[in-house]
């Protein structure tokens, strides 16, 4: 499948005052379409993806898509789509890093998946006052899944959502702490004391799982942050491409369904 990249808009952008007011200054949307699986960066909407999905199967090779007033525009020169392409190609570098990161955080998430398991199962040796024990299981259960998918959600979140979701994963190891410190004060016979030190142990385990998912989030979220400024000097570029395309005439209309 293409991979669709919304980029941030750029707003503001500076033009000379004898240039006509083109797609690019309104910030309309646009799209670098590779030919083949090689993605497509894309700006805009679904009715403006489904535009190009179609002309994707109507256009052979690479092209640059794009609406002004209200008009849909292709471009085929090769050196504006090799300029096109070496805008976004310290993007797609990032976004490769980023796949990686996102995969080492999936992994770790179905540890912490795991361990919430087996948190659960060592709270069955829990026996006086069964109804606290188990409510106190289930919320641990459920904290643990929460932990699990506040990593495999941090795979694909942009800037601001990582940094909500490491401040999610903070709050879940501090309430995983306090169940635990519940969970002592439930048990009081040998094979509670027993239980209670095997979920002592997976608790410490579920702690030190956490902590490479919080580095990554950190080392994550710095990425994100250089992704969105390269994104914004690529958008840039683009735009001003745009522009050149329409002035020296290398623009066509699409071609219709």
């Amino acid at each position: 499948m293409s991979r669709i990249k919304h980029l941030v808009a750029v707003a503001g952008l500076a033009l000379a005052a004898a240039l006509p007011t083109h797609a690019a200054d309104r910030g309309e949307p646009y799209a670098l379409v590779r030919d083949g699986e090689r993605g497509t960066s894309m700006t805009g909407d679904s009715a403006d993806w489904s535009s190009v999905k179609r002309l994707r199967k109507q256009i052979s090779g690479d092209f640059l898509w794009f609406r002004d007033g209200g008009k849909q525009y292709v471009v085929q020169d090769p050196t504006v789509l090799a300029r096109a392409r070496a805008a976004w190609e310290p993007v797609d570098k990032l976004g490769k890093e980023m796949d990686v990161y996102g995969r080492e955080m999936d992994k770790h998430g179905k540890v912490m998946d795991a361990l919430g398991k087996d948190m659960e199962r060592a709270g069955a040796g829990m026996k006086p006052d069964e109804s606290k024990i188990r409510s106190i299981e289930r919320r641990m259960n459920d904290v643990g899944g929460k932990m699990g998918d506040v990593g495999s959600r941090m795979a694909g979140a942009d800037e601001a959502g990582q940094a909500r979701l490491n401040r999610e994963m903070a709050d879940l190891n501090r309430q995983m702490a306090d169940l635990n410190r519940q969970m002592a004060a439930a048990t009081q016979s040998d094979s509670q004391r027993a239980a209670q030190h095997s979920m002592d142990d997976i608790g410490r385990r579920m702690n030190d799982a956490g902590k490479p998912m919080d580095a990554l989030g950190k080392q994550m979220d710095a990425l994100g942050k250089r992704m969105d400024a390269e994104s914004r000097s690529a958008d840039k570029t683009v735009r001003a491409l745009i522009r050149e395309a329409l002035d020296k005439g290398l623009a066509r209309p699409a071609p219709q369904a």
